[in-house]
């Protein structure tokens, strides 16, 4: 079990996502055997297309194991591996060729932002938002398992700051990285140890580019330039002042003769290295995130912050220079995108999450369920929430986002188990929804000591899909460093079954195994007699209840305790109304709700009952 405090994070998604639903962070065009274009989606996903048809894109496989963005992707033939880097803290290694993941490397403490590749040596580097550089050797991690994850790693310490762009030599003999601290760093990834300071952009350098003989170095920077530095002299040769905003993907020419540069403002220029003539090429859908040049088919591809990627076909540098307008007029051929959330909002009743598309699409989540339960068109947002929150208070038990473009659900410890509620038309069934979830997510899991369930139990509230993802991330709301990501379905498996039991929070492991939860949380109230008078100051009277009990019971209460004698019958129910602030009160509230939303005090809850067929009162709702 895990000691430390670590939150749970659910996503509700269909089982295939062959559609990116976020931004393209990385490109990789992979030679055979894989003979590919990679793509490493903000959605979390690494899916890989098949190009080599003109005509048709196709998708070949889905690569999920990540729960955060991917922001940086290489390839490497001789092994068949594909190596990824993710805000989920993590590096992971996977079997291109059959799609899975073969080992995680979780050296990191924060993002991991980029990873540089120096082919002939057959070493990497890794480098995020926790300042440091971690440098890997490949021939060494092929052979990682899940059992087998132990690997020494050297350091590269001293960035200051986050690190967002790394390029490294095919032989692995110069490293250059840069991030928020405006100046690049060098170093000899052999011992660690620095070898230069380049000084000259005023924002963040988000884009490196080595050129193969380690000479000369590209950078490209937030404040619009891209700069052209000699190593030796350790000196910049040339400014280049393309692009009105910042500039955040680079690519150059195997001759290292011209360069293409794109970024925030979605434009994409080429510029010659050696008399900085350049050309506006062309004008994106979103701003521009990475750039794969496909020297074979003299084209390139590139991924933006929209979710589609498209292929433009590189013209002629004879008929190319040009300023003033786009030379290439539209994209070749376009891997077709999904449409991502945007926007989600919890609703009332704390079953259901509203969300919106970049469309203004609405659709309705069951986060206790994981499921879509409806799509609603064009919305309103707004009015949307309005019609569908009603005058109820359930604590807040869980938090939602869409920073992926998928809803996900986070659960953490403090908040978890808060919302109590009881199902009146089950026979006061009291449930706990984020009991119920947790059980729900970890239903196939039986850890030591566990009672084995019934295989036919499913309950009616929580029947979450088999290929739902969840992950244990250390700290609160799913902000943290991920520790381990499985599916619903997979958690039966042996070697992922021991990894959860090492990992998952006491808190966690004791619903599971001792169906352990906090008490019900108790709302003290005072039931009197209508009257227009003040209520007395004495405490004589007062009662104490579950939060979730139904006016309904308070009703039975009045009836049976206080109006019901041996030798007068209790008045009819639905001639008993109950009253808090003069506003008569719905039988299906609670007591949470009235005392949040009509009674609006700290102090006790003072409710007033009334026989309605003697009254003269003119009642606010319907008992």
């Amino acid at each position: 079990m895990n000691k430390k405090r670590t939150s749970v994070s659910y996503v509700i998604r269909d089982e295939s996502e062959p559609l990116h639903k976020n931004g393209v962070n990385a490109l990789v065009l992979a030679p055979a055997p894989a003979n590919c274009l990679f793509t490493a989606c903000r959605d979390s996903l690494i899916r890989s297309w098949d190009i080599t048809n003109k005509n048709s894109i196709s998708l070949i496989n889905t690569y999920e194991h990540h729960s955060d963005w991917v922001n940086s992707i290489f390839y490497t033939p001789k092994h068949d591996l594909l190596f990824s880097g993710s805000s989920d803290t993590g590096v992971k290694i996977w079997d291109a060729s059959k799609g899975f993941v073969m080992s995680t490397l979780r050296t990191h403490r924060d993002y991991v932002k980029r990873l540089s590749f120096a082919a002939d040596r057959e070493i990497f580097a890794s480098g995020g938002l926790d300042k440091k550089i971690f440098i890997w050797d490949v021939r060494t991690l092929k052979n990682l398992t899940t059992n087998i994850n132990s690997v020494s790693t050297a350091i590269c310490e001293g960035h200051k700051d986050s690190i967002y762009s790394m390029s490294i030599t095919p032989c692995g003999t110069l490293l250059a990285s840069s991030g928020t601290e405006n100046f690049i760093r060098l170093w000899d990834p052999r011992t660690c140890l620095k070898s230069g300071k380049l000084k000259g952009h005023t924002e963040a350098v988000k884009a490196l580019v080595l050129s193969p003989d380690g000479t000369q170095l590209l950078s490209a920077s937030t404040d619009g330039t891209v700069k052209l530095w000699s190593i030796g002299q350790q000196r910049c040769i040339t400014t280049f002042r393309n692009h009105e905003q910042g500039v955040w993907a680079l690519a150059v020419d195997p001759d290292w003769s011209h360069f293409y540069s794109g970024g925030r403002e979605k434009t994409l220029f080429e510029t010659n290295l050696k008399t900085s003539e350049n050309t506006f090429l062309l004008k994106e859908n979103g701003s521009i995130l990475d750039i794969a040049l496909d020297k074979n088919t003299k084209s390139l591809w590139l991924g933006t912050t929209e979710t589609s990627v498209n292929r433009w076909s590189l013209p002629t540098r004879a008929s190319a220079h040009n300023m003033e307008r786009a030379v290439i007029p539209g994209p070749t051929a376009t891997i077709q995108g999904g449409e991502g959330l945007k926007t989600a909002v919890i609703l009332s009743d704390k079953q259901h999450v509203l969300c919106t598309n970049s469309n203004g699409h609405g659709f309705l989540y069951n986060v206790l369920k994981g499921r879509l339960v409806k799509e609603l068109g064009k919305i309103e947002l707004k009015e949307e929430v309005e019609g569908r929150n009603r005058q109820e208070f359930i604590p807040n038990w869980f938090t939602a986002d869409v920073r992926t473009g998928m809803l996900t659900v986070h659960l953490d410890e403090g908040e978890c188990f808060s919302a109590w509620v009881c199902i009146v038309e089950e026979g006061d069934n009291k449930i706990n929804y984020g009991g119920l979830i947790l059980q729900g997510l970890l239903q196939h899991w039986n850890p030591p000591g566990t009672t084995l369930p019934d295989p036919e139990f499913k309950p009616k509230q929580c029947d979450l899909p088999p290929h739902t993802p969840f992950a244990l991330v250390e700290g609160s709301d799913g902000c943290g460093r991920t520790l381990f990501r499985i599916r619903v379905d997979e958690t039966c498996v042996e070697k992922d079954s021991r990894i959860l039991e090492e990992l998952i929070p006491t808190w966690v492991h004791n619903l599971k195994v001792k169906n352990e939860m906090p008490r019900f949380t108790k709302i003290a109230f005072y039931i009197e007699q209508f009257s227009d008078d003040p209520p007395p100051k004495s405490r004589e009277g007062r009662l104490s209840a579950n939060d979730f009990l139904v006016i309904s019971k308070v009703i039975e209460y009045v009836a049976d305790k206080i109006l019901g004698t041996p030798d007068t019958p209790s008045p009819p129910l639905q001639d008993i109304a109950i009253f808090c602030n003069k506003q008569r009160l719905q039988s299906h509230m609670d007591l949470r709700t009235v005392k949040h939303t009509i009674w609006k005090s700290g102090s006790d809850l003072r409710l007033m009952y009334l026989v309605t067929q003697n009254s003269s009162i003119s009642a606010s709702g319907s008992g």
